[in-house]
């Protein structure tokens, strides 16, 4: 490649992926681009002699009909020939277009081409790191590329070849040290994109833009910095809706019921004596802005608001949204900042060192490249900006930050340090926005939140779990037997492996501290190793058959029971803590002396260095958690549930202490005395009209709530309508196969015809796994772009991937069911697998139904109905966003018409909500009768 390189952009559109079995090319499109220009393009039919494949004719619109007067392939091979010679072949997923081109010229009897090739999804993954998708479609959209024919083979050439030239550009204006980073680290890059990334790491440095610097050989963008405290508002509190109105008219449409609230908030706390609140805002109200438009008024620069939310999604949401918006209504300048562990921010230390190895594995390879160009746009530092299908790669784990301590001034970086950034931005701003995990576990930490701020927890209903499950502990196990092995394989492991112990053999005093360590964790181990036995043996000896099944054992211990075993055990039991405590010395010890041995490793083996401090800050958790549980395990009646797991066939070294709160009063607690009087609120806070649920699953019955519940505004009689469908299978009585086979059948039968986007909700991921593999099975994967939680990516991928598709199928549970946020055609219908009762053999589920029991009550009355109704309610809650939806909910669960219960839940819905039981043979029609009614 070189200056005057001339690029040919492919694309072909084929009857099917193989040559082999007599797919054929049935259009072929080719842009060339010379020195950043479009300097010709070509386009023509091929006759594929055999028919076009349905799904083909519906996504290309090339008809048999069509293509029957177009030339074979034969008569247009010699001119792609002589248009391809001396190019560069450039394509959207390369290796698909230039070896299927290749194996159609051999057909006929021509040689392959042999041209370097490159390949413009690999560019688009480096160049566009923050990209949701790398689909054509998608990145033109991204890069307002108008493509007005895809799957036109000249369409789709023309835009990729703009779509190239725009990443040329972006490539050609990275500083050079990023060049030449991303050509060291292009070893894998497919065909030869790698040269690409060579020709553009040797040419000229170029003047860096203003918003770059450079820092200890990596390029970043500058921060910038808040210089004021806290924001002094100099209006008055607007008390009257002509006032109100006045803020928030023409941009926002007012609500009177949203008003209400903001007047609920605002004389609370201009009260002498401020109580906390509950308030339920309906969906539609505006809940966020009736509850920040108050606060801004009452901050006066002297507190800080926090607000806590339940996923990633809805604080970015706050912060670039609501925020932004408040201070445009009301002329201000109030500023947010998110608040998360340190583990979401990228150490450019560590992350410098790792750029010094090459890692045998492309994804690694690919990811070092996204994050150099990443650092040219973050200002945050924070790994989710990148939305990544998940975040669990070993590289994650070797450059983020682990201690929430600010880096000391003398590290390297410690001036463009994200991680202090961000402590800096928490401290200098108005509201702080955190998740309800975060707030659960730091609620009394001073150093993220003041003592007397104000406090708003924001789809509260969802506070109870998520706190449940930040205080969960796991002891012993699969997870620490697999971290000591693999301490012990890169401290000594065996002749064959690169060790420390190898590499600092020419060091005494270094070689002994590895074989130490070594000898350490090996004692760790063993002594770990008997007190499961010890715990084996006391608690789980006889195990039942129910208990045995699957291969999977489960038993809740008696608090005080195990406070006994402690104390029996008391003596292991510390000696475990100080050899693990000694373990850490040594390799803190061991740390030291490796800074100044490594210097003299080769590059390759400098990642070792990395893992080692990776499987360190492993220990340095353990050794947090066995500080916890043992203090938790010493206070029986703390409220808290332990209990044992063993798999394996009854393998004791996967045997795992487990421990979580059965209740989180203490959390809430800490809520109401360490800041100002809270603030829960939600859209699904009531059932039966009443908060007495909610306040005993946050336990706080004692407490005194000033309580409100406030309208939605929506006309659901006109904007949905739900059908239930009353002639599916008993959820008793069908298997899990079954049950899944029936959602399948139900889901093809609706959506064979209808492309509207289609969330279909769930009880569990083995469900989901089970449905999503029968519909690949089907005609709908051809029409539809299916989405599965657990199986195509993470929840943000996910949900941002359907939110820019258009014929979506988005199969979740757990928190699909709330905090999702898709407005008008972005979601259309809402399809409920099962009525979502929480599973019954869950441990935490099984302790507390025990706990009601003992009480003389109904657990199913008292827990579980009220718990799937909010479920419910929230799930209705994704369909309608805003005035101008509209859509379907349909339940596939027959108990929601057959039985009392699912009456009742029925009624918890909205009374003007049309309800319409259906067969399943009529579901299709009805729901196509109410949307042609909308049309």
């Amino acid at each position: 490649m070189n200056k005057d390189s001339v690029y040919a952009i492919v694309d072909l559109e084929t009857t099917g992926t193989n040559v082999q079995k007599g797919d054929r090319i049935i259009q072929f499109g080719c842009v060339l681009v010379q020195h950043g220009q479009i300097i010709d393009q070509l386009a023509f039919d091929v006759n594929p002699e055999r028919s076009v494949p349905s799904a083909i004719l519906q996504l290309t619109h090339l008809t048999t009909k069509r293509l029957a007067v177009a030339p074979y392939f034969e008569d247009v091979a010699t001119t792609i020939r002589q248009l391809l010679q001396q190019t560069v072949f450039v394509a959207h997923n390369v290796n698909f277009d230039y070896p299927f081109l290749n194996a159609e010229l051999q057909r006929v009897g021509q040689p392959a081409l042999n041209l370097a090739a490159i390949d413009t999804v690999e560019l688009a993954q480096v160049l566009l790191p923050t990209a949701i998708s790398y689909r054509l479609r998608d990145l033109t959209k991204l890069l307002a590329i108008e493509h007005t024919n895809p799957h036109q083979a000249d369409s789709d050439a023309l835009v990729t070849a703009k779509l190239f030239i725009a990443l040329t550009q972006r490539l050609a204006q990275l500083p050079l040290v990023t060049r030449q980073a991303l050509a060291k680290c292009a070893v894998y890059a497919v065909r030869q994109t790698s040269d690409y990334f060579d020709y553009y790491a040797q040419q000229s440095a170029g003047k860096l833009p203003d918003y770059l610097y450079i820092s200890h050989g990596l390029a970043l963008r500058k921060k910038q910095t808040a210089t004021t405290r806290l924001t002094v508002p100099t209006k008055n509190y607007p008390q009257t809706d002509v006032e109100k109105k006045h803020y928030l008219q023409p941009l926002l449409k007012w609500r009177k019921t949203q008003g209400k609230m903001m007047d609920a908030i605002y004389f609370n706390f201009t009260h002498e004596q401020p109580q906390p609140l509950i308030l339920e805002a309906a969906t539609g109200l505006g809940k966020s802005l009736g509850y920040l438009l108050p606060f801004s008024f009452l901050l006066q620069g002297k507190r800080q608001l926090v607000v806590s939310t339940a996923t990633a999604v809805l604080q970015a949401q706050f912060v670039q949204q609501t925020v932004p918006l408040l201070n445009q209504l009301l002329d201000m300048n109030l500023t947010a900042a998110i608040v998360k562990s340190p583990q979401h921010y990228i150490d450019l230390a560590k992350f410098k060192q790792a750029l010094q190895t090459t890692d045998k594995l492309k994804p690694v390879q690919l990811l070092k490249m996204q994050l150099l160009v990443w650092l040219t746009m973050t200002t945050t530092g924070d790994f989710t900006e990148l939305h990544l299908a998940n975040y669990q790669a070993p590289l994650f784990a070797q450059i983020c930050h682990y201690n929430q301590d600010i880096v000391s001034a003398e590290t390297p970086f410690a001036a463009d340090d994200f991680w202090r950034a961000a402590r800096q931005r928490q401290q200098q701003a108005d509201v702080l926005v955190t998740n309800h995990a975060f707030l659960s576990q730091h609620a009394v930490d001073t150093i993220f939140f003041p003592k007397e701020s104000y406090l708003v927890v924001d789809e509260a209903q969802q506070f109870p779990a998520a706190a449940t499950k930040a205080s969960g502990h796991q002891l012993m196990g699969d997870t620490i037997t697999l971290l000591l092995k693999h301490l012990h394989q890169l401290l000594a492991g065996n002749s064959a492996q690169t060790t420390l112990a190898k590499l600092v053999e020419a060091a005494p005093l270094v070689h002994y501290t590895v074989m130490s360590l070594d000898y350490g964790l090996s004692e760790f181990e063993q002594l770990l190793i008997h007190l499961q036995g010890q715990l084996n043996e006391s608690f789980m000896q006889p195990l039942t058959s129910s208990q045995r099944a699957g291969g999977y054992f489960e038993r809740v211990l008696d608090n005080h029971a195990l406070a006994n075993w402690l104390q029996e055990n008391r003596g292991s039991c510390r000696k475990l803590y100080q050899l693990l405590n000694n373990c850490l010395l040594l390799s803190n010890k061991l740390s030291s002396q490796l800074l100044t041995q490594q210097v003299q490793w080769l590059k390759s083996e400098q990642k070792i260095w990395l893992t080692f401090n990776q499987y360190v800050q492993g220990l340095v958790t353990l050794r947090q958690q066995l500080q916890t549980v043992f203090t938790l395990l010493n206070q029986p009646d703390q409220g808290q549930l332990v209990w044992l797991t063993l798999k394996d066939n009854g393998d004791v070294a996967s045997l795992a202490l487990h421990l979580s709160r059965l209740d989180i009063a203490p959390i809430s607690q800490q809520l109401l005395t360490h800041f100002a009087p809270p603030v829960f609120t939600g859209a699904t806070l009531s059932v039966d009209h009443r908060f007495t649920y909610f306040k005993q699953s946050m336990g706080v019955m004692a407490t005194q709530f000033v309580e409100k519940r406030f309208a939605s505004p929506f006309r659901y009689k006109r904007q949905a309508a739900l059908f239930a469908v009353t002639d599916g299978p008993g959820v008793r009585e069908a298997t899990t196969d079954d049950y899944a086979a029936y959602v399948a059948q139900a889901l093809v039968q609706l959506l064979q015809h209808n492309h509207r986007q289609t969330l279909v909700l769930f009880n569990s991921l083995q469900m989901i796994t089970a449905v999503y593999r029968m519909l690949l099975q089907t005609e709908l994967p051809k029409h539809h772009e299916i989405f599965a939680q657990g199986v195509t990516g993470s929840k943000e991928r996910i949900i941002k991937r359907f939110g820019i598709s258009e014929r979506g199928i988005l199969l979740g549970t757990g928190s699909f069911w709330a905090g999702i946020d898709l407005p008008k055609k972005a979601l259309e219908q809402v399809i409920i697998a099962r009525l979502p009762f929480a599973a019954p053999n869950d441990a935490l589920t099984k302790a507390r139904y025990q706990k009601i029991e003992q009480a003389h009550q109904n657990p199913f009355f008292k827990a579980a109905l009220p718990q799937a109704t909010l479920k419910l309610r929230q799930g209705f809650g994704r369909l309608i966003r805003t005035s101008s939806d509209y859509g379907v909910l349909v339940i596939l669960d027959k108990r929601i018409m057959a039985t009392n219960y699912g009456k009742r839940m029925l009624k918890a819905l909205p009374t003007s909500l049309p309800k319409t039981a259906v067969s399943l043979s009529e579901l299709g029609s009805q729901v196509g009768q109410f949307f042609a009614a909308k049309v």
